[in-house]
């Protein structure tokens, strides 16, 4: 595609547009209920972390210690998920 690209440039004299992204006037508050449903799935993932840590604290005594290791992966692969979010997101667009 690049020299597709190059050709059409060098050869042909063509200007391709580039595009710059730019958000629509009166979505801003599509922006902030964009933020709050991150800032509640980070909290989200947050007390799952809490409450797997203390469910594992306790599983010990039981031998079900793999529901709370289970329990911690998700939390933390949410917690992961959530503040590279932006990031993943930012790659696409």
């Amino acid at each position: 595609m690049h020299t597709v690209t190059t050709l059409a440039t060098t050869v042909l004299g063509v200007s391709l547009p580039n595009p710059n992204p730019e958000q629509p006037p009166g979505t801003e508050g599509l922006t902030t209920i964009i933020n709050w449903i991150a800032w509640i799935a980070l909290f989200a993932g947050l007390a799952g972390f809490l409450a797997s840590a203390g469910y594992l604290a306790f599983a010990s005594w039981s031998g079900r210690e793999m529901q709370g290791v289970k329990g911690l992966v998700i939390a933390i692969i949410v917690c992961i998920l959530v503040g590279a979010a932006g990031g993943i997101i930012k790659i696409f667009v």
